[in-house]
């Protein structure tokens, strides 16, 4: 019963990636072409500023 189980969740995570590589491929390519024009994406990182405590 165990392998079972084990043999039924793989088929359902391999049918999960297998379903989402055309989204993933998609989302990269319209990622591609934003940055491509010049958007920006991502917000600048916020460096942490650190001061000595007296």
């Amino acid at each position: 019963m165990t392998s079972a189980l084990l043999l039924a969740r793989d088929c359902i995570i391999y049918s999960v990636n297998v379903w989402l590589v055309p989204v993933e491929f998609a989302f990269n390519i319209i990622e591609a072409e934003l940055v491509r024009r010049g958007a920006q994406l991502y917000p600048a990182e916020e460096r942490a500023v650190w001061t000595p405590h007296d």
